[in-house]
């Protein structure tokens, strides 16, 4: 099975969003990791998420503010740093590509600087943090949260890089399998990646102007999947939506920030589904 690697400028822009976090960080399982618990606290065993987050990492407010979201429905809500303190620098969210408010001002120059910027950046990364190094850490921190007598059901919910191992955790042998699995413009998936998903409910969500997937690629993952599922997955198509819209996406923008909140309820109704 080949692992892509090819990295699109889309993948590293985005915008900041604006908000206190709620929750705190831990050290659970061996992980730094971002805590979001549901008020008032949950009795006996605790359903949990877990985000898996895109390659700017568990220190993003954006990320965090997500995860308060998602606490608010009662869930237990875990946000570990897979990528161990690597993640790329949050500059670069409009460093590298500007702002959809402002590209009409870019020009041949600053393109080309903003590629430049863009491979020295994820180059070294795309090959720091390969499959080989990255499934292990969240493979083992699914098992020791499984170990948990206090868990419930886990649900994961990846994004961008981490929407690929959303689904990886999803396969029919995975030693760390979840009960849901939510990838959300996943970067990076190949369709081997999915063959072997037969039976934990899986829901993709993917913007129409993604450049890390296209619609023609993500047609091909849900004719395997829906063989395997049936009606246990969901797929969905958000018109013109761009690569990381349900976390990157620009708020000023009524469409963008309708958009993040039309996959949030998306998700969080698929998760529930399965959680009830």
């Amino acid at each position: 099975m080949s692992e892509q690697t090819t990295v699109s400028p889309c993948c590293i822009t985005g915008h900041i969003h604006q908000g206190e976090p709620l929750g705190s960080f831990e050290v659970l399982h061996g992980l730094r990791t971002y805590v979001s618990n549901p008020k008032p606290p949950a009795e006996g065993k605790q359903n949990v998420v877990v985000l898996i987050s895109d390659i700017f990492g568990v220190d993003l407010v954006n990320t965090k503010l997500v995860a308060d979201e998602y606490a608010g429905n009662g869930w237990k809500v875990l946000l570990p740093d897979f990528l161990e303190g690597d993640a790329i620098d949050h500059n670069l969210l409009n460093a590298i590509v500007p702002n959809l408010r402002v590209q009409a001002e870019a020009t041949v120059a600053s393109k080309a600087v903003d590629s430049a910027k863009m491979a020295a950046a994820m180059g070294p990364w795309i090959t720091k943090h390969r499959e080989a190094v990255s499934k292990p850490i969240i493979e083992n921190f699914f098992k020791a949260l499984r170990a948990d007598p206090s868990t419930g059901k886990i649900a994961t919910i990846g994004y961008c890089w981490g929407g690929r191992y959303a689904l990886v955790l999803a396969q029919d042998d995975s030693p760390a399998r979840v009960d849901v699995a939510v990838a959300t413009h996943p970067s990076f998936l190949v369709n081997d990646d999915v063959k072997p998903i037969t039976k934990v409910p899986v829901a993709i969500f993917k913007g129409t102007a993604d450049a890390m997937m296209t619609d023609d690629a993500l047609d091909e993952v849900e004719g395997i999947l829906k063989g395997n599922l049936g009606d246990k997955l969901v797929v969905k198509k958000y018109p013109d939506a761009v690569h990381g819209f349900s976390v990157r996406g620009d708020m000023e923008n009524g469409k963008e920030k309708g958009q993040k909140e039309e996959v949030t309820k998306d998700t969080t109704d698929f998760i529930s589904k399965y959680f009830n």
